[in-house]
């Protein structure tokens, strides 16, 4: 029996943005994890070029898809940014001499002969690029190289008894309805996936209408197709059971819980040399949106200021990028001069200067709503670094008995629990002591087994 997995749209993220979010990394490192424990077991699927069939799913090297990933994750390149080892030529000049699976961030890796490449007519710079997938053909391990040719047609290659699992968030195709359908009832394979959070269904206030309609378009269609679902915590397992049974839609499809891995390899990172924040700081990572609860923090430190001396008060650093939202809130920090420079914001930070970030705070907070899980606290965690957290959802499974805990919706709560960490400095000493010597983090492995556990 074969587990293949839709990687589809961790590609089409990668393809389309600067760095991966934390649904496109929790994806790759599951996937990697049960690559590694089933071997040729697990297999990566992707939709042909154009997308316009259902059907049209292929096989995708995963070789190729962590030299993209690794790229992606290290690369110092910001949004909007140029370089001169950034890709000489465009995606769509790309896409046209390249297989469609060969992302910008793989190019970056090869920039030197692509380089060489862009001038050369387009037979002479196909025979490169089949030279640069030649080379990473040789560097694998005999015991990894895929069994399958690179794009071959799920449909040749599946059986029945296989397992098509979706790991990431292809919400956005319409068409998956129909994909899924394929995949029982003409392939006669079972169909798995992994569920991350109800947030657009529960807290709609607090996201994009175009994401609402989307998602919960989608949930009711392919939900009940599923013939078992895997969810990222016990907070969501629960959730995605009460909604299945809200909507009559399949109270009997298993929902199962699996551990979540810690971090993404952040602790095993190279550092930025140079410290991106000097002064004492606070952290916050996070997008800027509005169910990750910023103005809280932002009222938090205001009151702060006034009732303590400005140089007792450390600077709050949000780390991350600006999502959706926030507009008003933006153009309040703007109009306070970002609390006259006591909040500072670093945008899109590398895994290199977040390794920094963390290295250098004081502990970090955490205010969200509403989480799936809560993947800044354990990574907080496994940097060894306190985290004051809400305690609603699955934050609370997380953060553990090492977290310290308030209600997002209340300021009096927040500034107490912030304030008395900031200063009882030998308490905070003890606190980082105890989370640096009781923290065990989660291998990916424990997630993949999980799932391994359940489909084979």
């Amino acid at each position: 029996m074969t587990l293949w997995i839709d990687i589809d749209d961790l590609l089409h993220h990668l393809l389309h943005h600067s760095r991966p979010s934390g649904i496109q990394r929790v994806v790759f490192e599951i996937g990697s994890a049960l690559r590694n424990l089933a071997g040729h077991n697990v297999q990566f699927v992707r939709r042909g070029p154009g997308a316009t069939d259902a059907r049209d799913f292929r096989t995708v090297d995963w070789t190729m898809v962590e030299t993209v990933f690794r790229e992606a994750t290290n690369s110092s390149i910001k949004p909007g940014s140029s370089s001169v080892n950034a890709p000489p030529l465009t995606v769509q000049a790309l896409e046209e001499v390249a297989p469609e699976d060969l992302l910008p961030a793989f190019f970056r890796t090869e920039s030197r002969i692509l380089k060489s490449l862009a001038g050369l007519p387009r037979t002479f710079a196909q025979l490169g690029l089949k030279a640069i997938r030649t080379r990473m053909d040789e560097r694998r391990p005999k015991s990894e190289q895929i069994v399958f040719s690179e794009g071959t047609h799920l449909a040749d290659v599946a059986r029945p008894g296989d397992v098509f699992l979706t790991l990431g968030a292809p919400w956005h195709h319409q068409s998956y309805i129909h994909t899924v359908r394929w995949v029982r009832d003409e392939l006669r394979m079972s169909f798995a996936l992994l569920m991350h959070d109800l947030v657009p269904i529960r807290c709609p206030e607090w996201c994009d209408r175009g994401v609402i309609l989307t998602f919960r378009s989608w949930h009711q269609d392919i939900l009940p197709l599923a013939d078992m679902i895997f969810a990222n915590s016990y907070a969501t397992a629960k959730d995605v059971q009460a909604y299945l049974a809200e909507l009559n839609i399949g109270t009997d499809i298993p929902v199962h819980p699996i551990p979540l891995g810690t971090g993404f390899g952040l602790s095993d990172a190279s550092m930025t040399a140079e410290p991106l924040v000097r002064e004492p700081y606070v952290l916050f990572v996070s997008t800027i949106e509005a169910r990750k609860n910023h103005p809280l923090l932002f009222r938090v430190w205001r009151q702060m200021l006034e009732d303590m001396p400005a140089d007792r008060v450390p600077t709050l650093v949000f780390a991350g990028r600006e999502g959706w939202l926030v507009s008003d809130f933006m153009q309040q920090l703007e109009n306070t001069d970002w609390l006259n420079g006591k909040i500072r914001f670093i945008q899109n930070p590398t895994d290199e200067e977040l390794r920094r970030l963390y290295a250098d705070c004081s502990f970090t907070v955490f205010p969200s709503f509403f989480e799936g899980w809560g993947l800044p606290v354990t990574e907080s965690l496994s940097m060894g670094r306190p985290c004051v957290v809400s305690n609603t959802t699955s934050i609370p499974e997380a953060g553990g008995p090492l977290g310290r805990y308030f209600s997002p919706y209340s300021l009096d709560e927040a500034y107490t629990v912030i304030r008395e960490t900031i200063e009882d400095r030998e308490g905070l000493a003890a606190w980082t002591a105890k989370v640096r010597a009781e923290f065990r983090p989660v291998p990916w492995e424990d997630s993949a087994r999980a799932i391994l556990d359940r489909v084979l």
